[in-house]
């Protein structure tokens, strides 16, 4: 131990040169993971009235007037020629499980359980996140917006659990896991997305969750889905209060539950990827 000592007091100017180094090095790539040299134009945000929106003075001109008419509830039940019957709001005359709200709600045919004839039902297609009025497995769009954190992003339909997989889908917003629930449906959506990236990484999207810490109870994330047949449909979701910092793995993120929530996540601190920020929200009714 005195030979150390001895060592370390004779070449002090060596070791202090060698600490101060590291710490530059270390600042150094601390800064390039945790520093956002992107674009300093804040995102666009919505509320979740906004989604609704008013047609553009433009958009107007196009279509010759100043509003789209969109049938009421009672003019689409007459449309599709449901009987007096079968026409109530928790009616089911087609039997796919779907209720008239929801065939209403999402543009679908209430006399024809399989709107776009691809083999599964209308009901089985939106529980699993797929677009009822488009063939095959197609999914409706679908965007993210957070107020408190100034957040707008695409959400992405993962298809795959592979990291790389996942990795390439972060570079086109967050990322919307496999195997958790739908927008708006019973069960537990996870979303994740980049809290900080290195400076030279693709993707317009390194830094969209690093304020997530900044949510609190109350607070509300609005996922809003787009399907083919022009249909958009906005759920809300409130901040439950409960934030964890977990390992990468933890079941907590993934637990399912019997109502519609959301789960957050995203790497934390910042700069790193050792452990998950966690934020859960339910779904508004």
């Amino acid at each position: 131990m005195k030979n150390i000592f001895k060592t370390l007091k004779a070449n002090w100017k060596k070791t202090v040169s060698a600490i101060l180094i590291f710490l530059v090095v270390f600042a150094t790539l601390f800064g390039l993971v945790n520093f956002d040299f992107g674009p300093k134009t804040a995102p666009k945000t919505y509320s979740g009235e906004s989604f609704a929106g008013k047609l553009g003075e433009d958009f107007q001109k196009k279509i010759g007037g100043n509003e789209v008419y969109v049938l009421a509830y009672n003019e689409w039940a007459d449309y599709h020629a449901l009987s007096a019957l079968a026409n109530k709001y928790d009616d089911d005359p087609d039997g796919d499980g779907l209720p008239n709200y929801l065939e209403y709600v999402h543009a679908t045919n209430p006399a024809n359980p399989d709107t776009d004839g691809d083999g599964f039902t209308d009901r089985q297609e939106i529980t699993n996140g797929y677009d009822p009025d488009a063939l095959g497995d197609a999914k409706p769009s679908a965007q993210i917006a957070i107020k408190k954190i100034n957040a707008a992003v695409p959400m992405v339909w993962s298809k795959s659990e592979d990291e790389n997989s996942l990795q390439e889908d972060l570079k086109n917003g967050v990322i919307h896991y496999p195997k958790t629930a739908a927008p708006g449906q019973s069960g537990n959506m996870v979303l994740s997305g980049h809290s900080s990236n290195y400076v030279w990484a693709k993707g317009n999207y390194n830094y969209i969750f690093k304020d997530l810490n900044d949510l609190a109870a109350g607070d509300t994330v609005d996922v809003k889905t787009i399907q083919q047949n022009g249909r958009v449909v906005v759920y809300h979701y409130k901040i439950a209060g409960e934030k964890k910092i977990v390992a990468p793995d933890d079941p907590v993120i993934f637990e399912n539950t019997s109502e519609s929530s959301l789960t957050l996540s995203t790497c934390w601190p910042l700069g790193t990827n050792f452990r998950r920020l966690i934020v859960k929200a339910d779904l508004v009714k």
